[in-house]
C-alpha cells in the first residue's frame, strides 16, 4: 500500500470514528494509523466504570473491538466481527489512560484475524484480545 493511501486511510478513520455514536459516547481517538495497525486511545471516565470505580469489561472489549476493526479498516476492508475473545489481566482504575494497539494475524480476502493489546502510557499490560472479522466490502474506492 502506498503512502498516499495509508494518508487517505488515516483521514477517513479519524472522520469515521468521529462520526461514529458509540465511539463518540466512549471518547475513543484514533492516534496512529499503519497499514496493518491502528493505535487508540480511551481515558477512563466514570461513565466506563462499575460499582467498584474500575473500568466496566464491556467498555473495555469495545475499545479492544473497535482497534481490531480499525486495524482490518487500514488494510481498506469493512468488517463486522465474527468471534471475540478477551482475557482481563488487571483491573483497570478511574482516570487511567488506556493505549489500544490492534494488529491484523491473517489478511484473508473474506475473514480477518486479529489481536489486541490494552497498556497504559507506561506500557503496563491490562488486557489482551483476539477476534476474527468478516469482510464486507471495501472501506475506500481504488485510486486510479
Amino acid at each position: 500500500m502506498t503512502d498516499s493511501i495509508v494518508n487517505r486511510l488515516t483521514k477517513h478513520l479519524r472522520l469515521f470514528y468521529k462520526e461514529n455514536p458509540y465511539v463518540e459516547l466512549l471518547h475513543i481517538w484514533v492516534d496512529k494509523v499503519e497499514e496493518g495497525s491502528v493505535t487508540l486511545e480511551m481515558k477512563i471516565d466514570r461513565k466506563h466504570t462499575n460499582f467498584y470505580e474500575m473500568s466496566h469489561g464491556g467498555a473495555l472489549m469495545s475499545l479492544a473491538d473497535t482497534a481490531m476493526g480499525a486495524a482490518c479498516l487500514s488494510h481498506n476492508k469493512k468488517v463486522v466481527t465474527l468471534s471475540f475473545n478477551m482475557s482481563f489481566i488487571k483491573g483497570v482504575p478511574l482516570g487511567e489512560k488506556l493505549i489500544a494497539t490492534g494488529h491484523v494475524v491473517h489478511n484473508g480476502s473474506r475473514t480477518m484475524m486479529c489481536e489486541c493489546e490494552l497498556k497504559n502510557e507506561d506500557g503496563k499490560l491490562f488486557c489482551k484480545a483476539s477476534g476474527s472479522f468478516f469482510v464486507i466490502g471495501k472501506l475506500l474506492a481504488e485510486s486510479k
